[in-house]
């Protein structure tokens, strides 16, 4: 199993871009912030540090946790923010670590996709790693129109991620998202033409 790492700024397009690639590789995907919900079930001891951190406030009436609830909470106090992140982060990366290391030995690819790949140090368990890039008034105008959020907070956001001279000098492949999908897959193709054992 050989692992493509792919990551990015938000508004990026990486999660679109990581579909398209696990297609055209033939795949397996996985979406680390999907991955989250690992360290919110209910019962668990991420759950449990969760309501202990942030109160009861968070959950359901059934005694899960309300993501969007706890979201509201973390987005505007980057402390909160950091203390789920310790967390929700481990839990993830040993599902990751054990999951990639069972199917070492298998055939094909593996693409695992994280806005936060190396600041979680998930890149360990990658063989290469992609950047998705787009200029940044491309990935602004994406997300006022695909997610409705403000220019406050997509600064906030921005703020907080990786600076583009980080992910160039830490990624092995570049796309540049920014265009339509149809580019960005011709992109791809042409990219993973590169990745070793391609077989055409």
């Amino acid at each position: 199993m050989y692992v493509i790492g792919l990551t990015g700024g938000v508004g990026s397009g990486k999660t679109a871009a990581a579909h398209m690639l696990a297609e055209l590789a033939g795949a397996e995907l996985l979406l680390a912030d999907d991955l989250g919900h690992l360290a919110m079930e209910k019962g668990t001891e991420g759950c449990r540090q969760i309501v202990e951190c942030f109160g009861s406030a968070v959950l359901e009436e059934q005694g899960t946790i309300c993501r969007s609830k706890l979201a509201e909470i973390v987005f505007q106090d980057a402390e909160k923010l950091a203390l789920l992140n310790r967390i929700v982060h481990p839990v993830v990366k040993e599902y990751l670590k054990n999951y990639i290391a069972e199917r070492r030995g298998s055939k094909g690819y593996l693409v695992l996709e994280s806005a936060i790949m190396f600041e979680t140090g998930c890149d360990v368990f990658c063989d290469e790693i992609w950047y998705i890039s787009a200029p940044e008034k491309i990935r602004k105008m994406r997300l006022r129109q695909s997610r409705g959020y403000s220019e406050e907070k997509i600064e906030q956001i921005m703020r907080r991620q990786l600076k583009e001279e980080e992910f160039l000098k830490r990624c092995k492949q570049v796309v540049n998202n920014d265009g339509d999908m149809a580019s960005l897959k011709n992109k791809l193709k042409d990219s993973f033409i590169l990745v070793p054992h391609y077989m055409p």
